[in-house]
Parts: structure tokens; C-alpha cells; sequence
């Protein structure tokens, strides 16, 4: 089998050859904008949501019904809820715009597949547990900064930047490769300290803040129960026995 495929490909013209490896190299470097792409690049998130809803034991606790409002009580965050996720791409030839470099709308397509894997990587069980509500993007602001050349490679990272008890907010750079963000200055200041920075302004292309809601059908899920489900919050009360 294999020799008649060589056999076939060298009976070839040499310009159908050459084209042909042109294009197969055109398509290689500019994968992620091919069709059915994106889907793909968010099968991980949709498969760490189903293997937490059908593939594991479900924990008994509240409902999500059950856990529409915010309580008094105080709580304390574990480190891992402001954790980054990264990924890193490249602006290839299907992201350009009119000006020659990464056209601003492809950065929420960036930060779409981003933000899947870290909301699904902290919450899928969680979720799961509660009854699967839906998390929702109800809101995205984005700051473009820097331009991003044809084919020049960028980070974008993306962490749970604060809540209220009704939605989740999600901030989102946009930055360099090599490069990282002053963690006491991110945690501390957030994307405004971050922008008033001079040394991290020369790294950072793009800030985006995106607000998602938590939906059981009609009823919106608190955060915090989300993330008390996830045992990244912790009763403040508890911290002080330990």
C-alpha cells in the first residue's frame, strides 16, 4: 500500500507536488482556524465537565436550588482559587486584520478556550455535585494594549478575580512568552495595578475581565457555594483551630 501511494506521488507533476506541500505546511501553521478547530480545542473542558457528572461518584450535598443566596458567614480563599491557567498560541495568518497584525476580535477566541479549562479544572465537580448549573458568560470588557505581530507567540492567562453574590468575575492577560506577572501586585492591585505598572505594560498585549453567572434553570447559583462545593473556601472559623 505504501509504495503505490509513493509510486503515485512521484508520477506526480512537480508543480501539483510543490503546491500540494504548500498548502499541506499553509494548513499546518494555521491549525486553530481551521474548521470544526475550536470545538476541538474545547473538547478537553467538555470532557473534564462529563467525566465529573457521569464517571465519578457525586458527592451528597446541597442542590443547587439550595444554594441560591449568600451567607454571613466568613470564609477564607485557598490559594488555589486565584490560581493562573496559561496556554500559549501564536497570531497566525486567519487572525490577522486590515493593519497586519492579530485582529481584536480573535483575543475573545483565545480567552473562550482559556477560560473553559480554568473554570473547568477548579469547578467541574463541584458543579457536578450541585446539580450541573450552567456557568454563563453574561459580560466581557477588553483592554488591547499592544499589537501582536503575524505570527509572533503570546501567553494568555487567565484567573478568578473576584465575585459577588450573584456572579463570578474572570480576568484574562494577554502577555509575553518568558515573561510573569508580579504575583503580589496581580493578587493584591489586579489588572488596574498591572496597567499602571511600567515594567509589566511593556509585557502585556491585552487585559480582559469576564463576569459569568451560575444558572440552575431559572434560579442563579451564589459563587461562594460553588466554591465552597470546590473546597476552596473555607470557613474562616475552621483556619483558626488548625
Amino acid at each position: 500500500m505504501a509504495d503505490q501511494v509513493f509510486d503515485i506521488i512521484r508520477q506526480m507533476p512537480y508543480h501539483y507536488l510543490f503546491t500540494g506541500t504548500l498548502l499541506v505546511c499553509f494548513l499546518a501553521a494555521n491549525a486553530k482556524s481551521l474548521p470544526l478547530a475550536h470545538t476541538l480545542r474545547l473538547a478537553p473542558s467538555l470532557y473534564r465537565l462529563l467525566r465529573a457528572k457521569f464517571g465519578s461518584k457525586r458527592s451528597k450535598s446541597a442542590s443547587a436550588r439550595q444554594a441560591t443566596s449568600t451567607t454571613t458567614t466568613s470564609y477564607a480563599a485557598q490559594p488555589a482559587l486565584f490560581k493562573h491557567c496559561t496556554l500559549q498560541s501564536r497570531a497566525i495568518a486567519f487572525d490577522l486584520d486590515i493593519n497586519i497584525h492579530k485582529s481584536n476580535s480573535t483575543f475573545f477566541a483565545d480567552a473562550d478556550i482559556n477560560r473553559a479549562e480554568l473554570i473547568t479544572s477548579l469547578l467541574s465537580q463541584a458543579l457536578a455535585n450541585l446539580g450541573s448549573p450552567a456557568f454563563i458568560l453574561a459580560g466581557v470588557q477588553c483592554k488591547f494594549q499592544r499589537e501582536i505581530r503575524p505570527y509572533q507567540s503570546y501567553v494568555v492567562s487567565s484567573r478568578i478575580l473576584a465575585w459577588s453574590d450573584k456572579a463570578m468575575y474572570v480576568v484574562t492577560y494577554f502577555t509575553k512568552p518568558g515573561t510573569k506577572l508580579a504575583r503580589e501586585l496581580d493578587l493584591l492591585g489586579g489588572p488596574e495595578a498591572l496597567a499602571k505598572d511600567s515594567q509589566v505594560r511593556k509585557i502585556l498585549f491585552g487585559t480582559m475581565v469576564s463576569k459569568y453567572v451560575f444558572k440552575a434553570g431559572r434560579a442563579t447559583v451564589a459563587p461562594e457555594h460553588v466554591f465552597q462545593e470546590a473546597g476552596l473556601l473555607i470557613e474562616a472559623d475552621s483556619l483558626a483551630d488548625i
